[in-house]
């Protein structure tokens, strides 16, 4: 890499611990790191905690960049001796090759956002597990993840589940990945509006469809796949990265109920999910 992400001043960088990994987000500008903190909120782990996990280092450009009026998705490149190089229209970052060390050069907030998310979902890849563009419902020990496209109602979805009194643990990212004893577990993230660092057993993963009646609807696993791996993130751009999502969907349908939800907007569908959670 075009320098050591390890040589800043880790007392003083500010810690974020996501599904059980914690990365040290080293920051110059002392206005977006006030900012990070308040963007990450709960998920800030204290500074006194063991060594981080992964560090995440911000530099300005030599010549900056105006940010573009619509954001497109960032170009992932696998880079010499293992290196993953991620580049957006003004910003571009080089990860290591373990993918714990990043060394981000930018400005602002979605630099710093946009790379910890593909970090996190390698992190997530190396225990087999998957970041997946979703809503996480919990009640309790017992969690279930919705995934659809634009429009689907995620967000709709978590917002009639936070009314009703459960636990959104994410209504854009969701965590989730295996357990050494079986079963998977899922994990919020600080994405997006509705975010909690709880995390829960997961027992079922849906699609989502409108209707005016709410009800729970048994899907085969096949059926889910298709709009799960529509919806995950990959972070590695090569055949055997694109395999391993693949198998850790797979293995994720087959261990957990497969269904779809069926919901009107109004309380019937927090009862609906919540029957299932009980």
């Amino acid at each position: 890499m075009g320098g050591d992400p390890s040589s800043g001043p880790r007392d003083a960088a500010l810690r974020v611990t996501l599904a059980g990994w914690t990365v040290a987000l080293d920051v110059e500008d002392g206005a977006l790191a006030a900012t990070l903190r308040r963007v990450f909120g709960a998920f800030v782990a204290p500074s006194a905690e063991a060594s981080p996990d992964a560090r995440l280092v911000l530099r300005p450009p030599a010549t900056s960049r105006a940010p573009p009026a619509v954001r497109e998705l960032p170009r992932l490149e696998p880079g010499a001796e293992g290196t993953l190089r991620v580049e957006g229209e003004d910003y571009a970052a080089v990860l290591s090759s373990e993918r714990s060390e990043a060394e981000v050069t930018g400005t602002g907030r979605f630099p710093v956002e946009t790379v910890l998310k593909v970090m996190l979902a390698s992190a997530l890849a190396k225990r087999g597990g998957l970041l997946i563009h979703g809503v996480g419902l919990a009640r309790g020990e017992r969690a279930a993840l919705f995934v659809g496209a634009s429009g689907a109602g995620k967000s709709t979805l978590g917002a009639l589940w936070r009314d009703a009194g459960g636990t959104v643990l994410a209504d854009e990212l969701v965590a989730v990945w295996p357990e050494a004893g079986g079963g998977w577990r899922a994990a919020g993230t600080p994405w997006n509006v509705l975010s909690s660092p709880t995390e829960a057993a997961l027992v079922a993963v849906g699609t989502l469809a409108w209707d005016a009646a709410s009800r729970w609807e048994a899907q085969g696993a096949g059926e889910v796949a298709r709009v799960l791996l529509l919806n995950a993130l990959l972070p590695e751009p090569t055949t055997s990265g694109r395999g391993a999502l693949v198998g850790a969907a797979g293995r994720l349908l087959s261990s957990v109920e497969t269904a779809r939800l069926v919901f009107a907007r109004d309380a019937s569908a927090a009862a609906v999910v919540g029957a299932r959670l009980a």
